[in-house]
């Protein structure tokens, strides 16, 4: 054989390993792999209130008022929730906003409402109340032996409001929630064996006297309440007007408020806040007043 030619064929055949090596790993390097990433990105904070749409657009018809050197309107109540895990800046901006036309903003901001008082009517009875956790909580304790189980109610907004209220007469020991439309027993008189629907209340027996608890989210902004004692086997009215009938409550209680607010509002983490935009006029005319509700960068 040619020597030559055997070298050749030895190249060759020694060749073609390496080539295809080179052209494996070339193509591995072109393309590892590829991250697809679907995302469905919102708007954190959404505004919503009366006669708002899908676009977050709230119209108010307020029709005519009458000049007076300076009158003032109040827009209805608007919220802004913040659906994300951390807190959100908001700018409130409304045009017109001038020399004839001035507007303002408020939150609605928690107001602590106490109250402590010992009612003697019928044996001394002093009856507390606190605000705690998001919580209104009212105490009744005898300040001397009780002479008979002890009986409490408490009643917000009569007539059209509620009331919490116990018995001990035998055949209807127990809690009662109790509004115009129903009475519904809600726990026994030591009070288990709570039932569903009503974890708004909650109720206690604590050393010479009965608690209720009432969250805060179940209460008007302002209301008014009264309340019953039977801890001496006589009634104890506590702030309530027996010379009226019907008998109406005479404690006035305010646990939220409208505070002046500046344009920038902070919204806390998934929570929410309640605004009011207050416009005072210095002129007659026909208005149209806008206020926009952006981000803060």
């Amino acid at each position: 054989m040619n020597k030559e030619k055997f070298n050749k064929k030895k190249l060759l055949i020694f060749g073609l390993p390496i080539l295809c090596l080179v052209l494996v790993s070339a193509a591995l390097l072109t393309y590892y792999g590829q991250i697809q990433q679907n995302v469905n990105v919102e708007q954190a904070v959404v505004l919503s209130g009366p006669n708002c749409d899908v676009d977050n657009t709230c119209v108010q018809e307020l029709g005519s008022i009458w000049l007076e050197d300076e009158d003032t309107i109040t827009s209805e109540v608007y919220t802004l929730t913040n659906r994300d895990i951390i807190p959100r800046e908001v700018s409130l901006s409304t045009t017109p906003n001038n020399d004839e036309i001035r507007t303002t903003y408020q939150t609605l901001e928690d107001v602590e409402y106490v109250y402590s008082k010992t009612w003697t009517e019928n044996g001394d009875v002093l009856v507390t109340v606190v605000d705690t956790d998001g919580w209104l909580e009212w105490t009744y304790v005898t300040t001397d032996t009780p002479t008979t189980k002890l009986k409490m109610t408490v009643e917000i907004d009569n007539p059209t409001g509620f009331g919490i209220t116990t018995f001990d007469d035998g055949s209807h020991d127990g809690w009662y929630y109790y509004d115009s439309n129903e009475i519904v027993r809600i726990s026994d008189y030591d009070t288990t064996n709570k039932i569903s629907g009503y974890e708004f209340v909650e109720i206690n027996l604590v050393t010479d006297g009965l608690q209720v608890r009432i969250k805060k989210s179940e209460l008007p902004n302002t209301f008014m309440w009264q309340g019953f004692a039977n801890f001496h086997s006589a009634s104890n009215w506590i702030e309530l007007n027996t010379g009226n009938d019907p008998w109406l409550p005479t404690a006035s209680a305010t646990i939220r408020d409208f505070q002046v607010s500046g344009s920038q509002i902070t919204v806390p983490a998934v929570d929410f806040v309640d605004f009011i935009v207050v416009t005072e006029f210095d002129e007659a005319g026909t208005y149209t007043i806008t206020t926009s509700v952006v981000p803060v960068a």
